[in-house]
């Protein structure tokens, strides 16, 4: 749930009135420092000024009061312009970091209010935002755009090497050689790439109506990989140590960017050591790959032959024998076992 200042920054990105009042400020050179929000703390230090009874917000508007050298008081869905040409005593005491007055005051402003406070740069035309203990400078939309294209770049390189990864996980599922480290490896690349798609995310929320765009992008290099990391985990690290998958998740979502980054580190935490010891699939992924087998069945195949290479290498009366399994859905299995294993060049049993 969003709190004040989050819906208050949501006006304040491309495309909005107050961003586009923002902007004629910033191209006139005129500067401005506008608060969004009443109370009482900021009426004790607001003088002088006018308030505008009801005056319906615009861009045009805030851009002409702005032309006056004091505040201008706005609500706080910026719906109306309340007060304008309002001189700001907040106190001299409160640390700043600024340097021009209005910066200065700014900063102070918001500290002792706790109320939004917006800047304009007067020379430089740069956009500030001031609220609580933080100051964040607004991007340029163009800039944005390039940064956040960029970090599409990563985050699909990021796609590609998970890929790789998974594709590196089956083969060596199936031949019986698969170490610690491959498993570590595939669950490191998939949670790299989720922390920077919900750092893009937030990133691209910054470009207001144009973020939909690549909202979608992210999602499309984003999908899979939650359930892919969920079968990772079913498949090799839950036993003794973890009993849920939530719980393994919230272990790895937990971790510092050393941590993960490390492969020592992040088998110690997940179990998986020492790295170049054998890690023999349950065959929840296989499993998975097949469509129409429910969960249940799934949990019920694994549950009877315990590893992947004797789930491979079951017979269909084997198969038939699993509670919920009837005879087309054995032959079914035994067919998808025995295609997966010729693929792979592998050693079969054709049991029926």
């Amino acid at each position: 749930m969003k709190n004040n200042n989050d819906l208050q920054f949501d006006l304040l990105v491309p495309g909005t009135a107050l961003r586009e009042g923002l902007k004629i400020i910033a191209e006139s050179k005129i500067g401005a420092l506008v608060v969004i929000g009443s109370s009482s703390k900021l009426e004790r230090i607001s003088t002088g000024g006018f308030t505008l009874n009801a005056a319906q917000f615009s861009s045009n508007k805030l851009a002409e009061l702005a032309k006056m050298d004091g505040a201008i008081i706005l609500n706080d869905d910026v719906t109306e312009i309340l007060k304008a040409n309002v001189h700001l005593n907040p106190l001299p005491s409160i640390h700043t970091i600024q340097t021009g007055t209005r910066h200065r005051t700014a900063e102070r402003v918001a500290k002792e209010t706790s109320l939004m406070a917006v800047t304009v740069s007067e020379e430089s035309s740069v956009i500030r935002i001031f609220f609580d203990d933080k100051i964040i400078e607004l991007e340029d939309p163009t800039t944005l755009l390039a940064k956040i294209n960029e970090s599409l770049q990563s985050v699909d390189r990021t796609r590609r090497r998970f890929d790789e990864s998974l594709l590196e996980l089956s083969e060596l599922e199936l031949e019986g050689s698969l170490s610690n480290h491959n498993v570590l490896d595939a669950i490191q690349k998939g949670e790299l790439l989720e922390r920077l798609a919900t750092t893009l995310k937030k990133e691209a929320t910054k470009l207001g109506e144009d973020s939909g765009i690549v909202t979608i992008q992210i999602d499309s290099l984003e999908s899979g990989v939650d359930q892919a990391l969920s079968l990772i985990i079913k498949d090799h690290i839950l036993g003794k140590r973890f009993r849920n998958i939530e719980k393994v998740r919230n272990v790895i979502s937990g971790t510092s960017y050393e941590e993960l980054n490390s492969m020592s580190m992040l088998g110690a935490l997940l179990g998986k050591e020492p790295l170049d010891e054998m890690s023999i699939s349950k065959g929840y992924r296989v499993l998975a790959r097949l469509p129409g087998i429910p969960d249940n069945i799934q949990d019920s195949l694994v549950s009877k032959f315990k590893i992947l290479p004797r789930l491979l290498n079951a017979s269909v009366e084997e198969l038939y024998n699993v509670e919920g399994i009837g005879h087309q859905r054995a032959q079914q299995l035994k067919s998808y076992f025995v295609g997966l294993l010729q693929a792979s060049g592998l050693p079969y049993s054709n049991g029926r």
